[in-house]
């Protein structure tokens, strides 16, 4: 109960830090706002008007082209209902500049993020609401072409906050990002509140909200149709993710393949711990999951609390996975990480797009530890007719809980495990299925109450 409150505190002070002072109008600095014309020198101007005093920036009764635009510290950006912000489409780096960011950590994800359409870098007290419409366009035929994975750096976000504090994104309209729509990294006190998202179905990597090594973070009332990974935490350095709220978000993964609606992971370096997640609803991940938990790359991860989640349409409901990729940052060894007291309440899952089974899978010698199922009910496609399939271990590619097939579960295959609990849950399949609801392979104990 501490915790909460502390966290309610924070995110009280961080909320009511937003900018007083003096209210900017761009097109008071030669905005035109036709949608044609580039604005982003009268962006500029304005948010540079506003002294180490703070003050609002306004757009409204328009739509506004713009490159990448540099935010300052203390200020309110308003983008109102009647505005809309375009990212210009344009790969030079006269509207999209190159950058590798400054972390404090050394920090695996300083490569990815390198164009932007708003910028934080290191500032505080920001606040971006209004309302109002941020689209990037990202239909331009250069973000595109995507062969695989690490153009990341190339297509730009529509939000980057990088070593900031005090930032509030609330109540706007994000559409068609070229890459993640919006990232967070090694910044604290954060909220994301009221946001409708739609990345399209473009091509990879346009997830909806990326929580890169944050500490008091919160993400509310959100509705999210994402191509990838609806939000996505992550951790690139040693100072990882700790004390998050999130809770009463829709996530739509669009009927894409790639991505999962809800994710810890794949990038785990440092950590995720103390996470308190309730009230989503879950669709559409239907060749993946609607919840995927890994550590991979050395991440410790304790004590996650989900709650009250409702899911539909997926390939799978829930993958945990301790591994290892052996991959690091200058000065800090490879490591094996380790996942220990996940708790699951409360869980509703039904019409299953694939025959997986849930994955709960360690290490020979590295088991995770303490996890907890109570009061689930999932109702599983089901149908296969032959049981004990061998399941592979895992061989340091990228995680998917997809790329174990149907297993020889139909509701929960659980290897390297220390406990698990199941307490007041029902297991159950769609159609009649030769496989028992639960396998176990060097699992210490298995309690089922």
């Amino acid at each position: 109960m501490n915790r909460i409150i502390l966290l309610f505190i924070t995110m009280l002070i961080a909320t009511s830090a937003i900018a007083s002072g003096p209210v900017h109008n761009v097109r008071d600095f030669g905005a035109i706002g036709d949608g044609r014309t580039n604005d982003h020198d009268a962006i500029q101007k304005a948010i540079s008007s506003c002294d180490a005093d703070g003050g609002t920036v306004v757009l409204s009764n328009g739509t506004f082209l713009t490159g990448q635009i540099l935010l300052a510290n203390n200020i309110t950006l308003q983008i109102d209902s009647t505005a809309t912000v375009l990212g210009i489409q344009s790969d030079s780096d006269a509207d999209y500049p190159r950058g590798i960011i400054s972390t404090r950590f050394p920090n695996r994800m300083k490569d990815d993020c390198q164009r932007r359409l708003f910028y934080g870098d290191h500032v505080r007290n920001v606040t971006i609401t209004g309302g109002g419409t941020i689209c990037g366009q990202g239909e331009y035929t250069p973000w595109m072409h995507v062969a695989g994975l690490g153009t990341e750096k190339d297509r730009p976000s529509l939000l980057a906050f990088v070593g900031c504090i005090n930032i509030t994104v609330s109540n706007l309209t994000m559409l068609r990002p070229a890459c993640w729509t919006q990232v967070y990294i090694e910044s604290d006190s954060i909220t994301i509140r009221g946001l409708k998202i739609d990345t399209g179905t473009l091509t990879p990597n346009r997830d909806g909200i990326d929580i890169v090594d944050c500490h008091h973070v919160l993400i509310e009332d959100c509705n999210i149709r994402s191509e990838d990974d609806g939000i996505c935490f992550k951790s690139g350095s040693e100072y990882g993710c700790d004390n998050v709220t999130v809770r009463r978000c829709f996530i739509d993964k669009a009927g894409v393949t790639a991505g999962n609606c809800f994710k810890l992971g794949t990038d785990g370096l440092g950590s995720f711990t103390n996470f308190e997640v309730s009230d989503l609803t879950l669709i559409n991940a239907v060749q993946n999951s609607a919840i995927a938990i890994e550590s991979v790359d050395g991440a410790m991860i304790d004590n996650l609390n989900f709650s009250k989640c409702n899911i539909s349409n997926c390939g799978q409901a829930i993958f945990l996975i301790l591994g290892d990729r052996r991959r690091t940052v200058p000065g800090r060894p490879t490591r094996i990480g380790s996942v220990s007291n996940i708790r699951f309440s409360n869980i509703e899952g039904r019409k299953f797009s694939r025959q997986y089974p849930s994955i709960i899978t360690g290490i020979n010698g590295h088991n995770i530890q303490n996890v907890t199922f109570e009061n689930c009910r999932l109702i599983l496609k089901g149908g296969v007719k032959m049981s004990g399939q061998k399941v592979p271990e895992y061989d340091g590619s990228y995680p998917e809980g997809s790329k174990y097939g149907d297993t020889n579960a139909y509701g929960f295959f659980i290897r390297h495990t220390d406990r698990v609990t199941f307490i007041d849950c029902k297991i159950s399949s769609e159609d009649t299925d030769a496989r028992d609801w639960v396998s176990t392979e060097d699992v210490k104990e298995l309690i089922i109450k």
